[in-house]
C-alpha cells in the first residue's frame, strides 16, 4: 500500500494527493501522514526524485540523435557548473500548491461522510437502515444534544484520531451541524496537520526513511492513547447506564 501511494504521488503529484486524502476521509484505511510527508519530500528542490526523472527525460532526445553532435553541444564535465547534472528546481512540485491540494483533499473526503450522515440516514439502502437501528430516535436526540454542546471540540480533536474521525464526520452530519461550521472547524484542524506534515517531509527530505520510521513509532503511541480513551469512554458509558433513572445512548 505504501509503495503504491508513493508511486501515485510521484507520477500524479497534486491530483494524487487530493484523491488519496479524499479516499482516506471516506474511511478507506489509508494513513494520511504518509502521502503528506512524501509530498513534502517531493517538493524539496535538492532531494526530490522528480529532478532526476526530469533530467533523464530531457536527455533522451539528445541520446536518440547524433552522439557526436550531442557531445559537441554539451559542456564538458569539467566546465559544467555545479549541479548542472540535475534539472532545475522548477521541475519539482510547488509546496504551496501541494498544501492547497492537501486541504482540498481532506475537506472533500470529510465532507462526503458528513453528507452521508446528514442526508443518507433517511434513505432506504441497507446501510442507512442499519444506522437507524443503531441510532434510534432517542439515541439520535442524545447525539444531537452532545454536538449542540461540544460539537466543535469533538470534531476538532477527532480530526487527529485515526479510526475514529470517519465516524465523527458522519455524526456531525447526523446531528445536523451546519455545513459551514463543519468546514471551518475541520479546516482549522487541517491547517495544523497538513502544512506540518508537508513541512516535515520537506525539511527532512535527506532523511526521509528515518522520518517515516519515527512517525510510525509515534503513530503506535497515538493509537494506544486513542484505544485507551475509547476504553475509558466505554467504562464511563456503562457506569452511567447502570445508574437509576439514567439511560445510555
Amino acid at each position: 500500500m505504501i509503495s503504491l501511494l508513493k508511486m501515485l504521488l510521484t507520477k500524479f503529484t497534486y491530483v494524487a494527493l487530493a484523491l488519496i486524502l479524499v479516499a482516506a476521509g471516506c474511511g478507506v484505511p489509508i494513513p494520511e501522514d504518509v502521502p503528506l510527508i512524501f509530498s513534502g519530500y517531493l517538493c524539496n528542490p535538492h532531494q526530490s526524485p522528480l529532478r532526476d526523472i526530469a533530467a533523464a527525460n530531457a536527455a533522451k532526445p539528445q541520446a536518440a540523435g547524433d552522439p557526436a553532435a550531442a557531445g559537441a553541444s554539451q559542456p564538458s564535465p569539467a566546465s559544467a557548473p555545479a549541479g548542472s547534472q540535475r534539472s532545475t528546481p522548477e521541475n519539482v512540485p510547488s509546496a504551496n500548491i501541494m498544501f492547497l491540494a492537501g486541504m482540498l483533499g481532506i475537506i472533500g473526503g470529510d465532507s462526503i461522510l458528513y453528507m452521508i450522515g446528514r442526508f443518507g440516514i433517511d434513505s432506504e439502502n441497507i446501510i442507512a437502515r442499519h444506522i437507524r437501528k443503531v441510532l434510534h430516535s432517542k439515541r439520535r436526540d442524545k447525539v444531537q444534544k452532545h454536538f449542540d454542546r461540544h460539537g466543535n471540540l469533538t470534531l476538532f480533536i477527532g480530526r487527529f484520531v485515526p479510526g475514529v474521525r470517519a465516524m465523527i464526520f458522519a455524526l456531525c452530519g447526523i446531528s445536523k451541524m451546519p455545513y459551514w461550521r463543519f468546514v471551518v472547524v475541520d479546516g482549522l484542524a487541517g491547517l495544523i496537520s497538513v502544512p506540518t506534515l508537508i513541512w516535515l517531509g520537506y525539511w527532512q527530505a535527506a532523511h526521509i526513511n528515518w522520518l517515516f520510521a519515527k512517525v510510525a513509532e509515534i503513530k503506535h503511541i497515538i493509537y494506544l492513547l486513542a484505544a485507551l480513551a475509547l476504553v475509558i469512554g466505554l467504562v464511563v458509558f456503562l457506569v452511567r447506564r447502570r445508574r437509576p433513572g439514567r439511560g445510555g445512548l
